[in-house]
């Protein structure tokens, strides 16, 4: 019988253990839901600059390459998508996020490679996406 009532309590302190550790792994960390104007938009982050009139960022496994687009204000430019992905993607750019839409590109099927073309925008801080997956999304910054 001693033996049989010591396996219990050691089962009943591996079980308890066992959920206390569960527990603890399910409210650490992970990934919660946020604002998409302050998240990385599920892009490798980093920042692409406006050279020449131009710059160029990549779609790959949902994600933009780049979290911030940096440009010039007062002067025109195009966005080239390269689309690495097996999902079609766009680029557009809004004021805000869910606010006017200030340019929108095609839709670049797999593989393919689209320019959306941004009119002249004064300083500031604008949103952009993927119409078709808006977890895709960052800032693009407008300085002069």
């Amino acid at each position: 019988m001693h033996f049989t009532s010591f396996a219990l309590r050691r089962g009943a302190l591996l079980t308890l253990s066992l959920i206390l550790g569960l527990a603890l792994a399910a409210c650490s960390g992970g990934d919660e839901p946020s604002d998409p104007a302050t998240t990385d938009g599920g892009s490798s982050g980093g920042t692409a600059t406006v050279e020449g009139g131009t710059v160029e960022i990549s779609a790959a496994d949902l994600e933009f390459d780049v979290t911030t687009i940096e440009a010039p204000a007062g002067e025109d430019f195009t966005i080239t998508l390269v689309n690495e992905d097996s999902a079609p993607h766009n680029i557009s750019i809004f004021a805000e996020v869910g606010g006017q839409v200030l340019a929108t590109g095609p839709v670049g099927e797999a593989g393919a490679t689209v320019t959306t073309e941004v009119t002249a925008l004064e300083p500031g801080t604008y949103y952009f996406q993927c119409d078709l997956h808006p977890e895709m999304n960052g800032t693009l910054v407008v300085e002069g």
